[in-house]
């Protein structure tokens, strides 16, 4: 990078005060105005989640339509409407089906550093631990509890609704309280413009296309993939262009005009490729059509850490018995070994192992001693190396949280769960 760009760099990091990116929503209602209102992004606490939302919002970075399975270049947020809207508690957009259950095709994990507080904060929308993408929330009252959906899980905030607007004339925040007040589906978002005030602004965005950038490699992108087909006895398979630390979307139809997907996808025997099995399609029909995306992420946490020869320290509460502290010490294979701890000692196994860019789930099974069989959830968090951006760099969180069941009271799922890495000596 040329050394004026890093000098710009380095100023902004040293006036976070100063940030002025801002997020400009102009809303329509039958092809009429219905008004504006301004975000106030915050990059310097909240990184991933403001340039996920910046690189959709201008169409820098291709991403998966969850309507077709068409991968696109175009602005995200154009022609969306408001999924979800609670009288005077918070407007919620950024669903391309409307239903609030999709996104542009990946995963972002969570920023936790900007202050989660105060009126008309945005925060993204997730199922989940590490699992925003497109869609987000403004929350009008100061705090989340207002809303029981919301208590109690975790968000991350990464900007805030200003009162003026742009063009100057409005109440922004009174544009958002009239959007809660109304019935969703109705409401489009027109355009989302992003104004880059100062000139470390300018740099943030610059870096945002950079795959070399200290922190913002992790942001994951789309692009169309490659099909192959093979033949195996009576059963066709479908294959494309699978690489480490990539997913795969796809979706079918009978007729180009309704699309189904994303469809299962599965490790094809005897192909290095992931794909789909035709076989049942072309009982049912001769002729069908495919399409979908690849989910390039440049980093997946969950693959850092390997369990042969270390140990995890697992944490939780588990609604029928109690607290649960047990330590798991694997051997070579990383998956099996000997446990110790609230259910006394015994061996274990790991089977029905499932991995995401940011968790790693799996079946933990006693074959002595006492333990229940659970199935966990862990999660990879981040953390920065020195506390906070943008001085530091992500790391993973250790400890980071930990979900799951007891695999017989799959209902009653554990509580305040942690987990804790240690790596072999």
């Amino acid at each position: 990078m040329p050394r004026p760009a890093i000098l710009l760099f380095l100023v902004t990091l040293v006036s976070p005060a100063r940030s002025q990116i801002l997020a400009d929503f102009e809303i329509s209602l039958q092809d009429k105005e219905f008004g504006r209102f301004t975000i106030q992004l915050d990059q310097y606490n909240s990184p991933h989640a403001t340039a996920n939302f910046i690189r959709l919002a201008e169409g820098l970075v291709p991403w998966v339509d969850g309507t077709s399975g068409r991968v696109r270049t175009t602005p995200y947020y154009d022609g969306l409407t408001f999924h979800s809207l609670s009288a005077n508690i918070e407007i919620a957009s950024g669903s391309r089906n409307a239903s609030g259950n999709d996104n542009a095709g990946w995963t972002l994990r969570d920023d936790f550093t900007m202050p989660g507080s105060g009126t008309y904060t945005v925060y993204m929308e997730n199922n989940g631990p590490n699992s925003n993408g497109s869609r987000f929330f403004i929350n009008i009252p100061t705090s989340l509890r207002s809303n029981p959906d919301r208590a109690g899980r975790p968000h991350t905030a990464f900007g805030r609704v200003l009162q003026a607007t742009y063009p100057p004339g409005g109440n922004g925040r009174l544009t958002v309280a009239a959007l809660s007040n109304s019935l969703p589906g109705f409401h489009i978002i027109e355009s989302v413009d992003i104004r880059y005030l100062t000139p470390g602004d300018l740099v943030f965005r610059r870096n945002l296309l950079d795959p070399d950038h200290f922190s913002l490699f992790l942001l994951p992108s789309a692009r169309s993939p490659v099909f192959r087909f093979r033949q195996s006895g009576p059963t066709t398979f479908l294959e494309w262009d699978s690489t480490p630390g990539s997913t795969l979307l796809l979706w079918s139809s009978l007729n180009l005009r309704r699309w189904l997907g994303p469809l299962p996808l599965s490790h094809l025997p005897g192909s290095e490729f992931e794909g789909y099995d035709l076989t049942a399609t072309q009982a049912f029909t001769p002729r069908a059509f495919y399409r979908g995306g690849v989910v390039d992420y440049p980093h997946w946490p969950s693959t850092e850490r390997s369990f042969g020869n270390a140990a995890i320290l697992l944490n939780f509460r588990d609604p029928n018995r109690g607290i649960v502290n047990t330590s798991c010490f694997f051997d070579e294979t990383g998956y099996a070994g000997i446990y110790d701890g609230s259910f006394g000692p015994g061996e274990f196994i790991i089977s029905r192992e499932e991995t995401t860019p940011y968790a790693r789930e799996f079946q933990l099974s006693s074959t002595t001693g006492n333990q229940p069989t659970y199935r966990l959830v862990l999660h990879y968090d981040l953390a920065w190396s020195n506390g906070s951006p943008p001085f530091s760099i992500p790391v993973v969180a250790n400890p980071s949280r930990l979900e799951g069941s007891d695999l017989l009271n799959a209902a009653d799922p554990l509580e305040n769960g942690s987990w804790r890495y240690v790596a072999s000596p």
